[in-house]
C-alpha cells in the first residue's frame, strides 16, 4: 500500500503545495540551522563524507553563513524521508530515486533534486537453489525490499513483471516482498531458517552475499530493466528553501559536489569513513574500496536514466505523470550538465 494514502501524508502535501499559490513573504534572514536527513548504506556514502569533512560547513563559511549550524538526521527509508521534508522537520534529505520521484509528482515539482549522487546497479540475489531467475520465484520465496510498493527495488519488481506478464500484472511480486533494513535482510540472509530467501539491495550487500552464502546467485540486475545504468540516489530539497535561504542553498549544492570529488579522488579514504560511520568491523577497507571503484558504480552529480526510469513508474502506475526532459526533475544550479 502507498504511503501517500495515509491521511496525515495527504494533508501534508496538500499544504506543500498549496504554498506555491502564496504570496511571497518579505526578505528575511536565512535558517540558523540546516538540517540534513541521511540514511547509511552505500548509496548514501556521499553525505557520509559531507558529514564526516564537514564539506557543508566550509562552503556555508564561504557563502558568508559563519554561524549557521549542520544538524544530522538519521532517518531509514524514503517514507521516513518523505514525511520529515514535508513537515519541514528537514531541509535537505537523501533518498532512493523512486522515492524521490513519487515526491515530485505528488508536489508538482515543488521537490526537485539538487543532484545525483551514486548510479550502482541494484541485485536481487536468492539463496533458493531452485530459483534460477526472477520468474522462478514462486509464493514459497520471500524478497526483502526497504519498502513495499515504493522503494526503487520494488519499483525494479513492477518493471520486470510489466515486461513478462503485462500491464495487468505490475502487482505480480508485491506479494512476494517483505519490508526489512538491508543490514536486517542480509543478516536474514545468513540465517536459514529466517523465512526470507531473497535480498534486492545495492552494493555492498549483493557482494557480501554471493561471497558468503554457497547457494548464492543473482536472478535479477536493475541495469537491463533501464537500459543501463541509472541514478540510484539523489539529494533533494524543496523550491521553498531554494527561494528563501539562496547562500545555504548554494552551499548545499556546493558541499554535494565536493563530497563527490572526495570519493573518486580518495576511494580509499572514502572506504575507511563508511566503515567507521557504520561502526563496521567486521569488513575490510580493501574490500570496500574495490566497490567504490568497480567499473559498474559511479559517484557523479549528473543524472542518469532518470527520465526512462520516470517513464516506466508512469506506466506501471506509480507517477500520474512523467517529465518531458530531465531538467523538469532537477533544480537550475544542474542544468549546466548533460543529464538523462
Amino acid at each position: 500500500m502507498s504511503f501517500f494514502k495515509k491521511p496525515s501524508r495527504i494533508a501534508m502535501i496538500s499544504a506543500l503545495v498549496g504554498s506555491l499559490f502564496v504570496a511571497a513573504a518579505p526578505a528575511r534572514a536565512e535558517v540558523e540551522t540546516i538540517k540534513v536527513a541521511n540514511q547509511y548504506s552505500f548509496g548514501h556514502l556521499t553525505l557520509m563524507i559531507m558529514k564526516d569533512q564537514q564539506f557543508l560547513e566550509k562552503q556555508l563559511k564561504a557563502q558568508g553563513l559563519d554561524q549557521t549550524k549542520v544538524d544530522w538526521v538519521s532517518l531509514a527509508g524514503s517514507s521516513a524521508m518523505i514525511d520529515a521534508l514535508l513537515s519541514g522537520g528537514v531541509h535537505v534529505a537523501s533518498t532512493g530515486i523512486s522515492g524521490f520521484g513519487v515526491l515530485w509528482d505528488r508536489t508538482r515539482g515543488e521537490v526537485k533534486a539538487v543532484g545525483g549522487q551514486v548510479s550502482l546497479p541494484t541485485l536481487l540475489v536468492t539463496r533458493d537453489p531452485n530459483v534460477k531467475s526472477v520468474y522462478d520465484l514462486s509464493e514459497k520465496n520471500r524478497i526483502a525490499v526497504p519498502a513495499v510498493g515504493v522503494s526503487p527495488q520494488a519499483i525494479f519488481l513492477k518493471m520486470a513483471a510489466l515486461k513478462e506478464y503485462g500491464k495487468d500484472k505490475v502487482d505480480h511480486f508485491d506479494k512476494l516482498t517483505v519490508t526489512m533494513a538491508h543490514p536486517d535482510a542480509y543478516a536474514a540472509m545468513l540465517s536459514e531458517g529466517s523465512g526470507v530467501d531473497a535480498h534486492f539491495a545495492p552494493a555492498p550487500y549483493p557482494e557480501w552475499e554471493l561471497e558468503r552464502i554457497p547457494t548464492a546467485r543473482v536472478i535479477l540486475n536493475s541495469d537491463d530493466l533501464t537500459g543501463g545504468p541509472a541514478t540510484t540516489t539523489v539529494l533533494m530539497s524543496t523550491e521553498t528553501f531554494r527561494k528563501n535561504n539562496p547562500k545555504s542553498f548554494a552551499a548545499v549544492n556546493a558541499a554535494l559536489r565536493e563530497s563527490i570529488t572526495f570519493i573518486n579522488e580518495h576511494p580509499r579514504q572514502a572506504a575507511e569513513i563508511l566503515l567507521k560511520t557504520m561502526n563496521n568491523t567486521k569488513d575490510s577497507v580493501d574490500d570496500i574500496e574495490k566497490q567504490i571503484a568497480d567499473p559498474s558504480v559511479k559517484f557523479d552529480y549528473v543524472p542518469h536514466n532518470t527520465v526512462k526510469l520516470f517513464n516506466a513508474m508512469s506506466e506501471i502506475g506509480v507517477l500520474k505523470r512523467k517529465p518531458a526532459d530531465w531538467k523538469e526533475l532537477y533544480f537550475p544550479e544542474a542544468h549546466e550538465l548533460g543529464g538523462s
